[in-house]
C-alpha cells in the first residue's frame, strides 16, 4: 500500500474511533468506510489532484475529501489534531487489531497502560487482560490472536521462505474453471531478498470459485475480506496475499503497476506525460483512447522503450 493512503487510512480510522468515543452518530462510520476505501485503493491517492477528484471514490463526500487534501499538502489533519488535544490518542496499531475497537483500546490504556501491539501481546500472555471488567478468557484468546496477526503484517519474510506457498497459491488458482492468467507481482515477482505481503493478479470468469479455491487450502489461515476486485487472506506463516481481479484487456499495465518498484513506475509515467499520454495501472491511454494495456511489453514499445525484466525494474534503468 502507498505511504500516502496508509497514512491517512489511519487518520481516518483514528477520528471515527475519536468522534465514536465522545457519541457523535453516523460520522464514525462514514469515516471507516472512507478509510477502507483509501486502503483498497491501488494506487497513490496524491495522484487524485482535487477534492472533486476524490469525492468521485465510494464513500468520499466533501468534507473527508477536504481532509484528504488537507493532509496531502500539510501532513496533518486538524479535525484529528483537535480530537487528539481535546481526549488524548488512540494508537492506530492498537485499531488495526480486528474485534477490539475504540472503547476497549481505550480501557486497556487506561487500566493496564497499553499503548502498543507488543503491550497488548505481553498483557494478554500474562492472563492481565482477563481480570478487567467486561473482559473474559476467551476474550484474552481472541485478542492475543489477532494481535499477533497485526505484529505478524509488520515483519518481513525472505523469498525463499514464501516461493512454495506462492507457487501453491498459483497452481491452485491456475487450474481453477475460469482462470486465465495468475501472476505474482511485487517485490516477489522482482525477485527481491524479502517481501511483505504478496499481491497475485488474476484473470477470472467466476470469482466465487476462486475465493472457495482458496478458502479450502491447508496453508490458509485467514479470509480477511472477499470484494469485487480483491481477496484479501493470511497464511498460516502470517503472510497477507492480495489476490487482485483485473480485466483480460488491461492485464499489462495492470501487472507493470503492481509489479513496481514504485521510482520505475514513476519514471514511466513521466515519459508518457512527455508524450502528452496519461498511464495507470489501467492502460497508457491518449485522452480517452487507449494506446497500450494488453501486455506489458505492450506499454514499454509504446513509450519506444525495450522490455525491463521484472527483477531489474530500479528508478529508469530502461533502454530506449
Amino acid at each position: 500500500m502507498p505511504r500516502n493512503n496508509a497514512d491517512i487510512a489511519s487518520a481516518l480510522y483514528q477520528i471515527a474511533a475519536l468522534l465514536e468515543e465522545q457519541g457523535t452518530k453516523f460520522k464514525p462510520a462514514a469515516y471507516r468506510r472512507a478509510a477502507k476505501t483509501v486502503e483498497d485503493l491501488g494506487k497513490d491517492i496524491a495522484s487524485f489532484k482535487t477534492e472533486d477528484a476524490l469525492m468521485n471514490l465510494p464513500g468520499i463526500g466533501e468534507a473527508i475529501a477536504g481532509k484528504i487534501r488537507e493532509y496531502l499538502e500539510t501532513g496533518h489533519i486538524r479535525t484529528l489534531d483537535d480530537l487528539v488535544a481535546e481526549q488524548g490518542g488512540i494508537p492506530p496499531d492498537l485499531l488495526a487489531v480486528e474485534d477490539l475497537g475504540p472503547a476497549r483500546v481505550r480501557e486497556l490504556q487506561k487500566k493496564l497502560g497499553i499503548a502498543s501491539v507488543a503491550d497488548l501481546i505481553k498483557a494478554a500472555e500474562t492472563g492481565k487482560i482477563r481480570t478487567l471488567p467486561r473482559f473474559s478468557e476467551t476474550m484474552e484468546k481472541k485478542i492475543l490472536e489477532n494481535a499477533q496477526r497485526v505484529k505478524e503484517r509488520s515483519r518481513r519474510f525472505l523469498r525463499s521462505e514464501v516461493v512454495d506457498d506462492v507457487r501453491m497459491l498459483l497452481k491452485t488458482l491456475r487450474a481453477v474453471p475460469g482462470v486465465v492468467k495468475a501472476e505474482a507481482a511485487g517485490s516477489f515477482r522482482r525477485r527481491k531478498e524479502t517481501v511483505g505481503d504478496i499481491d497475485i493478479l488474476a484473470i477470472a470468469k467466476n470469482r466465487e470459485r476462486v475465493s472457495d479455491a482458496i478458502a479450502h487450502l491447508p496453508i490458509v489461515r485467514h479470509v480477511v475480506a472477499h470484494g469485487e476486485t480483491k481477496l484479501s487472506f493470511d497464511l498460516l506463516s502470517g503472510l497477507r496475499v492480495d489476490i487482485r481481479f483485473v480485466n483480460r484487456d488491461q492485464w499489462g499495465s495492470a501487472l507493470l503497476y503492481f509489479t513496481g518498484d514504485k521510482e520505475h513506475n514513476i519514471a514511466l509515467r513521466k515519459l508518457a506525460i512527455r508524450r502528452g499520454w496519461k498511464l495507470n495501472e489501467y492502460g497508457l491511454f491518449e485522452g480517452e483512447k487507449v494506446v497500450a494495456s494488453k501486455e506489458e511489453k505492450d506499454v514499454y514499445q509504446a513509450l519506444g522503450l525495450a522490455f525491463v525484466s521484472p527483477e531489474e525494474r530500479r528508478g529508469d534503468t530502461f533502454k530506449k
